[in-house]
């Protein structure tokens, strides 16, 4: 009687590596399209965060009739007949003031307004308090204000706490967006003081814009613009902000500069292109960086925008830098018409 034997069927060699070869195509594949897609929902909660900056702007403006100022006593405004004892440095941002308009109000109430958020004063004048009394607040996490494709937003940094250097700071936070204040920074005086120049934004220091002072229409004017900081985004990535709720240097100004107070042309804006458009490395830095105050984001191909009217636009890399300047100055006589 014959004997059959069966042999147990088992992968080769050979085949054991096709398989495995196959899986790490079909995983090469879809990695990308699964980054796209988390990419995608970081975007879309990026926007929806401005969504709601834009209707807490309109709702602080209904209650003051006017927006918050972009930063409150700068430490580098050096005047001395402005900044005194009896009115000195606060560096008080814009996001403290709208706290209670993105559900924040037990930390608007917590805010002890008489005292600073840094103590950064460079020029020797006067600070109100320390940068430990709002620390709880100033060093708070605030998703609002952090983009969730920016990986450097939320970091917490501290710089020269206690002392009043420029980029001062205790226990801050990196964010992600700045108001657009024109061609104005922290060093600039009050934003009335700019009244006649065509180049005012809609913040500045210790004052903003009110609406019947968007001549060129609301929808063509920019509120809030992406910035994102840290080593590979910014030229200084430890320093250079945003820095949200903290005042110090390079906080909270979004900065479009162009040569002329009462003529906005090509010609005028033709030596500030090249470092300040969106995206634009600065004096064309190696790694693509850019200047603390320029608008800036990784996301491909442009950055968010918050408008006067409360939509949030995606303005590309590309955009002629005389179209931004239009967007940013809210009373140039030069509305811009499709973008």
């Amino acid at each position: 009687m014959s004997v059959v034997v069966r042999r147990r069927a088992a992968f080769t060699l050979i085949e054991l590596l096709v398989v495995i070869a196959i899986i790490a195509i079909l995983i090469a594949l879809l990695l990308p399209a699964v980054q796209q897609a988390r990419e995608a929902a970081r975007r879309t909660q990026c926007r929806n965060n401005m969504k709601q900056m834009g209707l807490a702007l309109h709702n602080y403006h209904d209650n003051f009739n006017t927006m918050p100022p972009a930063l409150l006593n700068s430490g580098r405004y050096n005047n001395a007949s402005y900044i005194t004892a009896t009115n000195p440095v606060l560096n008080t941002t814009g996001w403290v003031f709208l706290l209670p308009y993105i559900d924040q109000a037990p930390a608007y109430n917590q805010y002890n307004f008489n005292v600073c958020s840094s103590m950064s004063s460079p020029y020797g004048l006067p600070v109100s308090g320390t940068d430990t009394t709002n620390v709880a607040i100033t060093g708070m996490s605030l998703p609002m204000i952090f983009c969730p494709s920016h990986p450097n937003a939320g970091e917490v940094s501290t710089s020269g706490a206690g002392g009043t250097s420029f980029y001062s700071r205790n226990l801050a936070r990196r964010s992600s967006y700045l108001f657009s204040t024109g061609s104005t920074t922290d060093y600039d005086a009050p934003y009335d003081s700019f009244k006649g120049d065509i180049r005012q934004g809609a913040f500045g220091n210790n004052g903003a814009a009110r609406m019947r002072d968007f001549t060129d229409g609301t929808s063509n004017s920019v509120l809030i613009g992406e910035a994102w900081g840290g080593t590979a985004y910014k030229t200084d990535g430890s320093n250079y902000g945003p820095w949200g709720l903290n005042g110090t240097h390079t906080c909270c100004h979004g900065y479009t500069p162009s040569g002329s107070t009462t003529a906005l042309t090509s010609a005028t804006v033709a030596a500030y292109a090249p470092d300040w458009g969106i995206n634009r490395p600065f004096q064309n830095d190696a790694q693509k960086r850019t200047y603390a105050w320029v608008f800036n984001s990784g996301h491909t191909g442009g950055a968010h925008f918050v408008m006067g009217d409360g939509t949030v636009r995606f303005l590309g890399s590309s955009l002629d830098y005389f179209v931004l300047c239009q967007l940013t100055y809210i009373h140039d006589s030069t509305p811009v018409g499709e973008f």
